[in-house]
């Protein structure tokens, strides 16, 4: 039957259709196109069959990558469905693709919603697939234990055996990401069965690209590249963006440790050209870092230095995008409280309401009298406590804060990142350090006058701190013009990357202004807990030394630390740059 022919069917058939196309929909990708390209040409539709078929219809362009066409579909499903459980499985959905297109703030707002209504549905398909969404978002706001916890709901909801699938690949994930992944343990066996029970490709293979990168971590290349390769053609057939892209960034940090560059470059070019056109994903930013390190072993500088550009506007990118993500996410919390608190002022409010109907006309009054001095005398006490508070929290910032560049002063940064440290001593949990300092600082003084110098601090300080959003990242003065950075949960390679970028930043800041132009640059020391340990005395020697390193190597340039730069820094040769000890 050619398409555009019109079809009219038997109610029974194609509501039998519409469910074959819903239970194939991830499963067997080509087929539910074709059984849905058929359902378009049928012209008996009932209003709820309608309704239905537009569900699937915003499903396959949400898989396709079409989110600006996908959302408003799923709106209007919501909008005109008279299926309760139809309108729940609607946005269910399309809270997932709200968090693909980056619309952070609405996914997690239509989530608390999806929540809330959970006790009022009974389908266990549609209440598995709410489940499912909150253990994902959980998973990309750094929310293991709940995304674990909803992880295990999902399992136990689960009505034909797909729930389980979903489940435990989101469990595969939260492991991963908490660094107790076992590539060879029962979790992982469990999730690839309930996979392949169900022919869940998109889910399998999503837990496999997570074991995948657990086995680099443990140095398994091969293990790894051999994983992923057996599935590929399986990967390419379900045309998901997302997950072809994540399987080829996987296979090129693979082969580039396997020093395999052809191939390594293959995959990463191939998912770079299958990203979501606009988007910075981490597979893009892996993609671009690696491209940029072949060019860089096949002394290609022109385009190693093309890479790299692209590389630095990605992860820029990619961090702007995770900071939107965990906003969102103490936005909606934040929404959340103050509406449950909404209600509880309402519900006493009632409860006052009901008193005084109960009470007699001279009761009444005298009661309103007391509720009246009693508010007044709580909005009293509220509003003193509220006033008290106020001055202690700015009297402690004042405390905290460097007076000219208002960052995290000497004294508050060692505290933050002693306390941080001892949290990932705890969690084994690796961290780096980044120490910098300003380039011939006192000649800027000596030429310009302290006031330029101050101008220059308060603008490096300045440019540094907008690429340090993250709740993760401590940022302090701790000399004239030296400056730390405490990195949780990043490896020295990142870190690297980041110093890098700072130092970009800092030699591109504009003193063309009242104190003449002063050129400034920086050198900067970056090591990190695995090669220092956790004391943050010594990690920041460390940091001191390849600073030092960086300094005798010309200045205006980031170094690593490594062992041999301990003997020399203990010396009582002068230190560069008026640098100081720490």
């Amino acid at each position: 039957m050619l398409v555009g022919t019109a079809l009219a069917l038997q109610p029974t058939e194609i509501d039998r259709l519409l469910a074959q196309a819903d239970a194939i929909k991830s499963s067997d990708y080509q087929e539910f196109g074709r059984v849905l390209d058929r359902l378009q040409t049928v012209e008996n539709l009932s209003h709820s069959q309608t309704s239905y078929l537009d569900y699937l219809q915003a499903w396959r362009l949400g898989y396709a990558g079409e989110y600006d066409v996908a959302i408003p579909k799923y709106q209007e499903v919501i909008k005109t469905s008279d299926d309760l459980t139809l309108q729940f499985r609607a946005t269910a959905s399309m809270v997932n693709t709200l968090v693909i297109a980056r619309r952070y703030h609405e996914a997690f707002t239509y989530l608390d919603l999806l929540v809330e209504r959970l006790p009022q549905v009974s389908d266990r398909a549609a209440r598995a697939q709410a489940f499912h969404m909150a253990a994902y978002l959980n998973n990309q706001v750094g929310q293991y234990e709940l995304a674990e916890d909803f992880s295990e709901r999902l399992i136990a909801e689960s009505p034909d055996g797909r729930g389980e699938c979903m489940g435990r690949q989101l469990q595969i994930e939260s492991f991963y990401k908490q660094k107790k992944l076992d590539p060879d343990g029962e979790d992982v066996r469990l999730a690839l069965e309930a996979c392949n029970r169900v022919k869940e490709v998109v889910f399998g293979n999503f837990a496999r690209t997570f074991v995948a990168r657990e086995l680099i971590d443990r140095q398994k290349y091969q293990a790894a590249a051999d994983l992923l390769n057996a599935v590929y053609d399986d990967v390419q057939e379900t045309r998901y963006p997302h997950l072809i892209a994540q399987v080829d960034v996987v296979l090129a940090q693979a082969q580039w440790n396997l020093h395999n560059l052809a191939q390594a470059r293959t995959y990463a070019l191939r998912a770079i050209e299958r990203r979501i056109t606009g988007q910075a994903t981490e597979p893009t930013v892996a993609a671009y870092y690696l491209l940029y390190k072949i060019a860089q072993q096949q002394d290609d500088v022109r385009g190693a230095l093309s890479y790299h550009e692209k590389f630095a506007e990605a992860d820029r990118q990619n961090f702007d995008d995770v900071s939107a993500r965990s906003l969102a996410y103490q936005m909606a919390r934040h929404q959340s409280i103050a509406n449950k608190l909404q209600i509880d002022a309402l519900n006493k409010q009632n409860q006052v309401l009901q008193l005084q109907q109960d009470l007699g006309a001279k009761a009444a009054e005298t009661s309103r009298l007391y509720i009246a001095m009693l508010v007044a005398g709580l909005l009293l006490v509220f509003l003193w406590a509220f006033y008290t508070k106020r001055r202690q929290m700015h009297f402690r910032t004042l405390s905290q804060r460097d007076g000219l560049t208002q960052i995290a002063n000497r004294p508050h940064f060692l505290d933050l990142a002693g306390r941080a440290l001892e949290e990932c001593r705890r969690t084994r949990v690796e961290s780096a350090a980044i120490l910098l300092d300003l380039d011939h600082f006192k000649i800027i003084n000596d030429r310009y006058g302290h006031a330029a110098g101050d101008h220059v601090l308060r603008k490096v300080a300045a440019v540094c701190q907008s690429y340090l959003q993250q709740p993760n990242q401590f940022f302090g003065r701790i000399g004239g013009e030296e400056f730390a950075i405490l990195l949780i949960g990043c490896d020295e390679d990142r870190a690297v990357g980041l110093a890098e970028l700072l130092r970009n930043a800092v030699r591109a800041t504009n003193t063309d202004d009242a104190f003449g132009h002063c050129p400034v640059s920086a050198s900067f020391g970056v090591t990190s807990t695995t090669k220092a340990g956790y004391e943050l005395h010594h990690l920041l020697a460390c940091a001191d030394a390849a600073l030092y390193k960086a300094k005798l190597e010309g200045r205006d340039r980031v170094a690593r630390f490594d062992a041999s730069l301990t003997a020399r820094r203990t010396q009582n040769d002068p230190l560069p740059g008026g640098m100081r000890r720490i």
